[in-house]
């Protein structure tokens, strides 16, 4: 007899799960859900750190959160994806910067050197981090190439705080934030109140779970920027491979379609809309060991698998 997907994905889960305890490599991913058709059917726990509390961080799922807003932000007229850095940020813009448009910021192809690693030296500015992100060599023509780039996500979240009347966070708290389910976020801002456009905002297990639910059903965000959002305008790169849209991952796991939220030290927000999944994972940065700990994502393939496979 064949299993459903609420028997099936709790198995799989729970040997995921099983992994995580007994493999080193694997002994940083903190906390473990999976959702079918928008109920939860498996959570694990494995630190004790709580399904409902707020994460360490959620790292660059903060990415995909961010999309979110700017999704309501256009939907609203706020500013269009044609947008670009210069009449968002005005005068203080380079020249060379300044005609990358909104949709090339969300899909990492503005052209702007970045990398993974270099919001770390500007976030140890006592203030200015806009000015010294917009400061970055500009390598190619705008919407030539997909290049990782934490800083251009900032500059999203400065530009975006501007075209919502100054308060992004406030702005946001009024609704789209309550309509991914991430109400409660704690989310920092920098030495000039910009909010982290790159990474470390915080939300509980549950609310990233949320948060991917939101998108899976079309609920989260108008229905028009949720199929730009997760259509791969580039073939990406590192650091997930897969292919990039608009703050997600676009490509498949088990022969599925999936859409991937994904962060730093094993934060993950793995939707499969055709089974009607959705599966988050969470890393603990303390538990994190550079070289020998990997993230969790790619056992989840298994839990996508027996989600589509409890259904035939």
């Amino acid at each position: 007899m064949s299993s459903s997907p609420t028997t099936a994905v709790p198995a799989a889960l729970e040997r995921v799960a099983g992994r995580c305890r007994t493999d080193p490599a694997l002994a940083a991913t903190c906390c473990l859900l999976a959702a079918v058709d928008g109920v939860e059917v498996a959570a694990h726990d494995l630190h004790g750190h709580g399904l409902d509390n707020p994460a360490e961080t959620i790292a660059s799922v903060t990415k995909s959160l961010l999309s979110s807003l700017v999704g309501h932000a256009l939907d609203q007229g706020a500013l269009e994806l044609g947008t670009t850095l210069g009449e968002l940020l005005g005068g203080r813009v380079p020249g060379p910067r300044r005609s990358a448009t909104v949709h090339q910021l969300l899909t990492m192809t503005s052209g702007a050197a970045g990398g993974l690693l270099e919001i770390d030296a500007v976030m140890e500015l006592p203030g200015g981090w806009v000015e010294e992100l917009l400061a970055a060599e500009q390598l190619d023509e705008p919407g030539t190439r997909f290049r990782y780039d934490n800083g251009t996500w900032h500059l999203l979240a400065a530009g975006l705080q501007q075209a919502v009347g100054g308060d992004l966070l406030g702005w946001a708290r009024s609704g789209p934030l309550a309509a991914v389910g991430a109400a409660d976020v704690e989310w920092p801002v920098d030495p000039d109140g910009v909010p982290y456009g790159f990474g470390d905002a915080r939300l509980s297990p549950r609310a990233l779970l949320a948060l991917g639910e939101a998108w899976r059903t079309g609920t989260g965000v108008p229905g028009w920027y949720r199929e730009r959002a997760w259509r791969a305008w580039t073939p990406g790169g590192p650091p997930e491979h897969r292919g990039y849209g608009y703050g997600w991952w676009v490509g498949a796991d088990a022969g599925e379609a999936t859409r991937l939220a994904a962060g730093w030290a094993g934060q993950a927000v793995l939707v499969a809309p055709g089974p009607g999944l959705c599966v988050v994972a969470t890393g603990c940065p303390s538990r994190w060991r550079e070289g020998s700990t990997r993230p969790v994502l790619a056992e989840l393939a298994e839990v996508v698998a027996a989600s589509r496979d409890g259904r035939s």
